[in-house]
């Protein structure tokens, strides 16, 4: 490990990560996706570190965080998501992601910027517990089966109005409203929705619900292997949320996808509302959707012990870097 040589990257620097996606999450990916993730960001660019072998300049390891904006005890604050943790398989157990992520660390409070969540991944998760990071709650998937999608071909939403937006300074009028019970949250804004639904990964819809013109509701959805991933939506009204998810019903049984699926906090508000709404979740420890993902934070011990109950945080699949 001591012949590793660490190295802040920036812009210039992306195309030495290609081969690191390809051989950790088998993505084939291009300069211009961490472009767009890294730099793109309205919240800020990203700071990532690298482990290059002295004697064949091979990249061992990347880590690196990237800012978002939250609101902490009713804030706007600048915190950090840790996201792309990568070895490659040549370079695995020599200890790099430890001292990439404890290079990170100093980084950031160095500079006052300490706090930092994660989605953790079952290999990397009992690493981060070891430096001190805290397990708050779990996010899994919640899914709406085609077979209880059907009911969309026999009953129709005669109320309202549904708009695929392109527009998406129209949402605004939501996000005034948006109220947030929790302690720490997502500052949503336009700005950042637009970001988020550049992802060259994927291919965004934005559908809307009006009533008398006024915008009431959204959903933002894109389809990935013959499944309808919900990726956000915000209703303000009663009709909005069966307007809406009944639209989304429709649209699996009109393309034959398999269903829809939602990455949620468990035990959180989106949960919750799902369920409602004949969402399930597999409550097996195998089987398909059966993951549950670790979500975990590090912060000043006076913030770890304030924010470690779950009810302390409103998250969402929104708000993963990943998605």
């Amino acid at each position: 490990m001591a012949d590793y040589r660490i190295k802040r990257i920036g812009a210039g620097d992306f195309s030495i990560l290609i081969p690191l996606m390809k051989d950790c999450f088998g993505q084939d990916v291009d300069v211009n996706y961490f472009h767009w993730k890294y730099i793109d960001n309205p919240a800020g660019h990203f700071i990532g570190f690298i482990a290059i072998e002295p004697t064949t300049n091979e990249i061992g390891a990347y880590y690196g965080v990237v800012p978002q904006n939250f609101i902490i005890d009713g804030k706007e604050r600048t915190i950090y998501q840790s996201c792309d943790t990568m070895t490659h398989s040549k370079h695995r157990r020599l200890g790099l992601f430890k001292m990439l992520a404890l290079e990170c660390f100093r980084y950031l409070k160095e500079e006052n910027r300490f706090f930092i969540i994660g989605f953790g991944g079952s290999q990397s998760t009992p690493g981060f517990l070891k430096f001190g990071w805290r397990q708050v709650f779990h996010f899994r998937y919640y899914f709406k089966h085609s077979i209880f999608c059907q009911a969309a071909r026999v009953r129709s939403f005669s109320s309202g109005t549904f708009r695929e937006e392109t527009d998406l300074n129209k949402l605004q009028i939501l996000l005034d409203k948006l109220k947030q019970p929790a302690a720490i949250h997502t500052r949503r804004n336009v700005q950042h929705i637009s970001w988020r639904t550049k992802n060259p990964n994927y291919s965004y819809k934005t559908v809307t619900y009006s009533e008398a013109d006024i915008i009431e509701g959204y959903v933002i959805y894109y389809v990935l292997n013959g499944k309808l991933i919900l990726f956000d939506f915000i209703f303000d009204t009663k009709k909005s949320e069966k307007g809406l998810l009944w639209y989304l019903s429709k649209e699996v049984v009109k393309n034959n996808y398999e269903g829809i699926i939602a990455f949620c906090q468990e035990k959180g508000e989106q949960a919750k509302l799902l369920q409602s709404n004949r969402f399930i979740k597999n409550p097996f420890k195998k089987g398909p959707l059966s993951e549950k993902t670790p979500f975990i934070f590090f912060a000043s011990d006076e913030e770890m012990n304030k924010f470690s109950e779950q009810d302390k945080w409103q998250i969402t699949g929104y708000d993963h870097d990943a998605l």
